[in-house]
């Protein structure tokens, strides 16, 4: 027992570190950096889950500002930013090119799919329900109006257009999981679903089309700005997923 207390105090300084460095604890679950601390604060929240984590601990873990659930905690910044928008603009029709918060349109786009696909809790859909929030887009006109069903509507033939892949950017405890919908689903992220009663996590939406990724300071004679290229489909370099599951967020970006 005394050794694992030994062990627990030096994973908690190491945890008090990184919350130093990068002002949180939500310590990526494949940090190359301290694979291990990663690793140990996964296992912090499956104790504290199953009862299992002492009271001092938890303690300690609270007073540091742990997050117990990260993907509750995000859900609930990104409705926060939805009340936001909504405020604002009087709508939750967050525009999918809006420049002063993309993310926020990935994730509004993300909801509506989640629910389309049975997904999204009660809950969630209640409080998104409360901000009049619209689940269906389509089929409307510029001026905003449902455009009207007649018999020449129904009856016209609809020619489907194939479209491809949505490749997302899955956050399972902290960590960033690549899946576009096809073929079976990575384990880590399947887990996730079994124990979130169907639930997918949050996710970030990358666009169709190709990006340029910039990582660094071209300014700056210390960092050196690299540049990495990604065709729009298939799986990000793993530069942009290191700095995405270090940061929460991918790194300046461009067309």
């Amino acid at each position: 027992m005394a050794r694992q207390s030994v062990d627990w105090e030096s994973m908690f300084r190491a945890l008090d570190a990184f919350k130093k460095e990068h002002g949180h604890c939500r310590v990526p679950a494949n940090w190359k950096k301290n694979p291990q601390l990663g690793r140990w604060v996964a296992m912090q929240r499956y104790r504290h889950k199953i009862g299992e984590l002492e009271q001092r601990h938890v303690d300690r873990l609270n007073q540091a500002g742990f997050v117990w659930a990260p993907a509750d905690t995000v859900w609930g910044e990104m409705l926060g930013r939805l009340k936001k928008y909504h405020k604002k603009h009087g709508d939750c029709d967050v525009p999918s090119s809006c420049p002063s918060d993309p993310n926020l349109a990935n994730w509004v786009a993300n909801q509506r799919h989640r629910r389309k696909m049975g997904s999204l809790s009660a809950d969630r859909v209640k409080m998104l329900d409360e901000l009049s929030f619209l689940w269906a887009v389509y089929g409307k006109n510029r001026a905003g109006q449902e455009q009207p069903m007649n018999k020449k509507t129904v009856s016209a033939p609809v020619k489907v257009v194939a479209q491809p892949p949505e490749e997302r950017l899955y956050q399972v405890c902290g960590e960033y999981i690549q899946y576009n919908g096809t073929g079976p689903l990575p384990v880590k992220l399947e887990k996730f679903i079994a124990s979130h009663n169907g639930d997918f996590p949050p996710c970030i939406l990358l666009p169709r089309h190709p990006l340029t990724f910039r990582i660094g300071n071209g300014d700056s004679v210390v960092s050196i700005m690299r540049k990495y290229e990604w065709p729009g489909k298939g799986p990000l370099p793993d530069d942009i997923l290191e700095y995405l599951n270090e940061n929460g967020a991918l790194p300046p970006h461009g067309p």
